[in-house]
């Protein structure tokens, strides 16, 4: 093939619009798991701006640069940098990536035998569609987030003219991008479904989950201290909830679920994290008279799994939302790679993966009454059968959702990508009817 290294492997080029400094470890791990798999990568980029919106030290929102990160050569390219909530600011953001990668990036995409397109926001594959229709150039699309579904749930545009207006045209780019793509992946088997329902043909989309940081995200001893802390005993039953408290993980009906409990003190929702329904769970849990509820600040990743390891079990909160149906919350590996047992109060893919791994229960969400009854059914259980709970999960995580399984899966997919190239320059846009 034209551009081959040596030794036959294709030249990789991951395009995404975030990347280390910016605190958004996915990408990083997708690229390097690639580079490990014996693929030469490179990466383009933007200038770091995420999440403040303001660029990081040491960088200039309208220059380009070059140096290597996680072992990998980065070159970063000017962008418009905002992320607040101005719509307006943020398709300023995303355009001026999307057109600075295509054209300022172009010398090191024409030079590439395939791209990775880490689709994150959807505009980042204006690059590969480019590309393809210059180079005829292959490319590997990542989907992260279902466009347009996943811009009206963030709250912009979410009604009347406006969001009549954009939403036609981001549903035919977004179907364009998986028109032109060489091959598409999914996070989720519901996610997959979503795109094959959308017209993607089914052959040309691979479930390849996101995966955990399995340096940290372990099996651990428990905090020694957590529960003489919120003053709970060792003979106490701890669900614990770790992350973003947001709308959309809806823990609310966790609070609710724990006043169906008062007849079973000793069972009790430890909050770990922040968000900005913080607040009004709190005045929630105070107004309803709950002892039971315990808040604890965020805390450092490495301290996690010891923190996790002081619960009984785990829970999954997301609001019944036909997006979050086709979302699999990186919680969910996180739990299933430290061995604890999970309760999903989640749709869809959530609740699938932990049936399916034999790993703990589900509750309808939005359903406090029946999120309460599973607390009760788990409190009574032997603390050994949560265990082996957790146990499966951790065994199911290894073999299904762990980097091993799903860097590999991603990188023969890219290799196969490539070698659709190697057979010739000649290519015909593969389709969404």
């Amino acid at each position: 093939m034209i551009g081959m290294e040596t030794g036959g492997e294709p030249r990789v080029v991951f395009v995404s619009q975030w990347f280390a400094p910016e605190p958004t470890t996915t990408p990083v791990w997708v690229a390097r798991s690639l580079s490990r798999q014996g693929l030469p990568v490179k990466v383009l980029t933007g200038v770091p701006n995420y999440p403040t919106g303001e660029v990081h030290p040491g960088y200039s929102p309208w220059h380009r640069s070059v140096e290597t990160r996680e072992g990998l050569r980065v070159y970063r390219h000017p962008l418009y940098p905002s992320h607040d909530h101005s719509a307006l600011r943020r398709v300023a953001n995303y355009a001026s990536y999307a057109a600075s990668s295509s054209t300022l990036g172009s010398g090191l995409l024409r030079r590439a035998d395939v791209a990775v397109v880490y689709s994150s926001p959807a505009t980042v594959g204006v690059a590969g569609m480019l590309a393809r229709l210059r180079w005829g150039l292959p490319y590997v699309l990542m989907v992260m987030d279902v466009w347009p579904d996943s811009v009206f749930a963030t709250g912009f545009l979410t009604d009347g003219l406006a969001r009549r207006v954009a939403e036609p045209g981001l549903t035919w780019f977004t179907n364009q991008t998986y028109r032109w793509a060489s091959h598409v992946t999914a996070t989720s088997p519901g996610m997959r479904d979503t795109l094959v329902s959308r017209g993607v043909p089914a052959e040309k989309v691979s479930v390849v989950y996101n995966w955990t940081d399995e340096k940290v995200m372990r099996p651990s001893e428990p905090d020694p201290v957590l529960r003489s802390w919120l003053g709970l005993t060792a003979d106490d039953f701890v669900l614990m909830y770790a992350g973003n408290h947001g709308a959309a993980q809806n823990l609310d009906v966790a609070v609710r679920a724990m006043r169906e409990l008062a007849d079973l003190p000793r069972a009790h929702l430890v909050l770990v994290g922040d968000g900005i329904d913080k607040p009004v769970l709190r005045d929630l849990a105070a107004d309803s008279g709950l002892r039971t509820v315990h808040f604890v600040d965020p805390v450092e990743p490495e301290r996690m799994p010891a923190l996790m390891a002081a619960a009984d079990l785990h829970l999954v909160s997301l609001a019944d939302q036909d997006l979050f149906r086709v979302t699999l919350p990186s919680k969910v590996q996180s739990i299933l790679a430290c061995a604890q047992p999970v309760l999903t109060c989640a749709p869809g893919d959530a609740a699938h993966v932990v049936h399916e791994a034999g790993a703990g229960f589900s509750s309808p969400p939005g359903d406090p009454v029946a999120l309460a009854a599973r607390i009760r059914e788990a409190a009574a259980l032997p603390r050994q059968r949560l265990r082996e709970m957790g146990a499966a999960g951790r065994a199911y995580y290894l073999d299904h959702l762990s980097e091993e399984i799903n860097s590999r899966r991603l990188a023969d997919l890219v290799r196969r990508a490539a070698d659709g190239r190697q057979r010739g320059r000649s290519w015909r846009l593969g389709g969404v009817r």
